[in-house]
């Protein structure tokens, strides 16, 4: 092995904010690694929200250009992966709000070009969504997807984390920015959501 690539391995071991550190110096390099060894967990947060992978590649990239404006911004006074899933988390709300306001510039386009009458409800569910490999029956699968789609923005991103990321509750407290007992109470509410939502597909399928 020669003396570059010892020096590369000896970097790609280094914690997050030493190579945060390494990258305030200069190094270009630094901020590679940091985003190889992060960019799958963000587009996975960011795919189960938004559910559309392009859409989730688009947000991923503005993630890391976030991360790479506001690096100077990064006090340590946390970890620096609470720090990037926070700034991913900002960004799906972001991306959110901005689907909501142009469904509402279409729904009232779609209105004016039909004289005021009610265009009916439009189905925007994306069933090309894959569900956990436990689940084996697709039609189930696509109902625990929409009902865990149509939970409110700040339970939603909890239950992800919590249940797909498997982020413990200490980390949870620090991304949200909220106490732990709010989190569990999120949990509690998201989870007793979606029992009502699917009881009787899950009776269905015992």
């Amino acid at each position: 092995m020669n003396r570059a690539a010892r020096g590369e391995g000896q970097v790609v071991k280094l914690s997050d904010e030493e190579l945060v550190d390494r990258f305030r110096s200069g190094d270009e390099d630094s901020f590679r690694i940091l985003v190889e060894r992060h960019s799958p967990r963000v587009f996975n947060i960011i795919y189960r929200t938004i559910k559309d992978r392009s859409l989730a590649e688009d947000l991923s990239q503005e993630v890391f250009l976030r991360m790479y404006r506001f690096l100077d911004g990064f006090k340590k006074k946390c970890r620096f992966s609470t720090w990037l899933y926070r700034l991913t988390i900002n960004v799906c709300f972001d991306a959110q709000r901005k689907k909501k306001e142009e469904s509402k510039v279409v729904s009232l386009s779609h209105q004016v070009a039909n004289g005021g009458s009610n265009p009916g409800t439009r189905e925007l569910e994306d069933e090309s969504f894959s569900p956990q490999k436990i689940l084996e029956k697709e039609e189930l699968a696509r109902k625990i997807n929409s009902a865990i789609d149509s939970l409110p923005e700040v339970l939603k991103m909890t239950f992800i984390l919590r249940e797909f990321e498997d982020l413990s509750y200490k980390e949870l407290v620090k991304i949200l920015r909220c106490s732990e007992g709010t989190v569990k109470s999120r949990l509690c509410r998201a989870r007793e959501t979606l029992r009502q939502k699917l009881e009787v597909y899950l009776r269905k399928d015992r």
